[in-house]
């Protein structure tokens, strides 16, 4: 309920008795009067300070009251006046009313009289703060309709792109912008958040808050005032929806925010915060179904079904089939940089170089914005082996990039049924931690894929002054070759006799062809080595074949005659079967003892295959 205003009233009264009645009178009703006793100090008392009632008698000399209500109505209009009047003063009292007093108060006086005079000035004042109200109220009512008809523009929407662009249209509308940018959550286990969408300077807003800016977000607080800018957090039920700035032309507003504009953003952003979960449900929704909504891939959902199957039918039959794990681990990173638009588009160009490197029968399936995961039906090691290759280069093809800066390769894990595993789960792990192990390994760190067979060679091996033989046997190596040795021990340096190396080869040869292992051998640069792997061949036979490069060759069924001084002063095993790979670089270190790298690192050896290769026009060894 609306509490009665207390008024200020001016007091112009000629006999000194009455004005200290009325005076008495209103005081004690909890009114504020002030004496005056002549016209020209009440008018002068009237530009310092605003009056509610002015009470003037119209028995003032040379008509001073009615002169008074003259000039009152029409400079203060905003001021009730009453007249107090005596009996003979009908005419003046006539000529008052006429004017736009409120009221007359006859003598002899009354406090009844007085407090009816003064209660209808009161009542008049609740009336004009009700109609002042009710305007007002009208102005927010309209505000608030042309802010949800805004709003109205993304509630249905099901783009989270899309929506953070309209809010923060309909931010812009509300609030005149300098500039203005709008982050929402990646929906990836990469976590944090991207830049949407964003008007004025963008080279002002970074591609993702810092994480400081995260840690000084405050859910319970809608509007943060900063430095000239301002924070909107749109928060849902479980999380923060999206983070808006906005930096109003005019800064002041940004420290002190009309009420009016707070209540519109609030609104757009309880609005903005609702269309934003509903548009992660449909997001959440759609990716149970069978095509990824954003590319051409398959969802994950439809993945995991098809794997399953694949399973039981190389279960049953006694198939192999390899899963393949491509990830972008840092695409989404501050560094790179893509708004939302951009990374859909280059989400699209990934998965279109992938599926052109692929057999139309593998599927490809987007688990998030960094990760695919591939299904190669009837693929084993080796032909998972050249399917990575050829998607690398596919991809490399593309040339994909942000900003002129070229995007790094991905990192691509295989893991193969049954050998890596008998369920899903298991070998999505091996996928994706061979993944991991290949982008933090040798291979990556050392940029191998850009150089030739014998540059690799002599980064992984060393040449004459980086590992020398002490006279007590032991061996000093360069620092230069530590940086060759992984953290999981795969590859690393160590010495060996002629003759242990040549077990170590006659090994792995009886190993791969008991299996029936398909894959190849090459060897160069040890007569031993040669003799035990070819040996071992010649005695098993198999799917396993095994290639002896030098100029000494004879071009038999195991020789191959190159003429190249390198593979007779260089010694290599190298092993590229469906059981693993291996390889082993040596070099003499004296008659007796050799410096060797080996390696068991998969994708490092198959790009030394590779190399080999295509220095010397061997044919690949690939069943896919």
């Amino acid at each position: 309920m609306m509490e009665p205003p207390r008024l200020r009233v001016l007091v112009i009264l000629a006999r000194e008795e009455e004005a200290s009645f009325v005076a008495r009178v209103l005081a004690d009703h909890g009114d504020r009067p002030s004496v005056m006793h002549d016209v020209t100090t009440g008018l002068a008392s009237m530009q310092k300070e605003a009056f509610d009632l002015a009470i003037v008698s119209l028995s003032l000399p040379r008509g001073d009251g009615l002169a008074f209500v003259h000039h009152v109505r029409a400079l203060h209009p905003e001021t009730d006046v009453v007249v107090v009047a005596s009996r003979d003063e009908i005419a003046e009292s006539g000529h008052a009313m006429a004017l736009g007093v409120l009221t007359t108060v006859m003598r002899p006086l009354t406090g009844d009289a007085l407090l009816v005079a003064a209660d209808r000035a009161r009542e008049r004042r609740l009336l004009l703060r009700e109609r002042a109200r009710l305007a007002a109220e009208g102005g927010r009512n309209k505000r608030r309709a042309q802010t949800y008809a805004r709003c109205a523009a993304f509630v249905s929407e099901t783009d989270a792109s899309v929506v953070a662009s309209r809010i923060l249209e309909a931010c812009a509308a509300e609030l005149p912008l300098g500039a203005g940018a709008i982050y929402i959550p990646l929906r990836s286990m990469a976590g944090g958040f991207i830049r949407a969408a964003s008007t004025g300077d963008e080279t002002r807003w970074p591609a993702a808050p810092t994480s400081d800016d995260l840690d000084d977000l405050d859910p319970v607080t809608g509007i943060v005032s900063s430095h000239g800018s301002l924070r909107l957090s749109l928060v849902g039920p479980m999380e923060v929806c999206a983070l808006v700035d906005l930096v109003p032309q005019d800064a002041a507003m940004a420290a002190d925010l009309p009420e009016a504009c707070a209540e519109a953003l609030e609104t757009v952003a309880a609005l903005g915060t609702a269309a934003l979960v509903a548009s992660g449900k449909a997001e959440a929704i759609a990716r149970t179904g069978i095509k990824d909504p954003e590319t051409s891939a398959y969802t994950f959902a439809y993945f995991g079904d098809v794997a399953g199957r694949e399973i039981d039918r190389a279960a049953r039959h006694d198939r192999r089939f390899t899963l393949m794990t491509v990830a972008f681990d840092g695409l989404l990173r501050a560094g790179v940089g893509p708004t939302a638009g951009s990374l859909l588009e280059l989400q699209r160009r990934i998965v279109d170089a992938v599926l052109s490197a692929v057999r139309d029968s593998d599927v490809v399936a987007r688990v998030d914005d960094e990760e695919l995961y591939l299904l190669l039906p009837e693929a084993g090691l080796l032909g998972a082996l050249a399917a990575r290759r050829r998607v690398l280069a596919a991809l490399q093809e593309a040339e994909l990039s942000f900003n002129d800066e070229r995007l790094a390769p991905p990192a691509i894990g295989v893991a193969v049924y049954p050998t890596d595993g008998a369920d899903l789960g298991r070998l999505l792990r091996t996928s994706r931690r061979r993944a991991e192990r290949e982008q933090r390994g040798v291979a990556r760190r050392l940029e191998l894929d850009k150089l030739s067979f014998w540059e690799r060679v002599d980064v992984l091996l060393g040449g004459e002054d980086d590992a020398l033989l002490d006279a007590d046997g032991r061996v000093a190596m360069h620092s230069d070759l530590e940086r060759t040795h992984d953290e999981v021990g795969l590859s690393r340096h160590g010495t060996f006799t002629p003759g242990l190396l040549a077990r170590v080869g006659a090994a792995l040869a009886s190993d791969a062809l008991r299996h029936d292992a398909e894959g190849s051998f090459y060897v160069a640069g040890d007569a031993g080595v040669a003799a035990a792997v070819t040996l071992a061949a010649q005695t098993k036979g198999g799917r396993t074949r095994v290639w002896v490069l030098g100029r000494e060759a004879s071009g038999s069924s195991f020789e191959l005659r190159v003429d190249d001084e390198r593979l007779d002063s260089r010694i290599f095993l190298l092993s590229a079967t469906e059981l693993g790979a291996y390889a082993l670089l040596a070099r003499r270190l004296d008659g007796h003892s050799l410096i060797a790298f080996q390696s068991a690192d998969l994708f490092l050896v198959d790009g030394l295959v590779e190399s080999l290769r295509e220095r010397y026009h061997l044919q690949p060894e690939a069943p896919r």
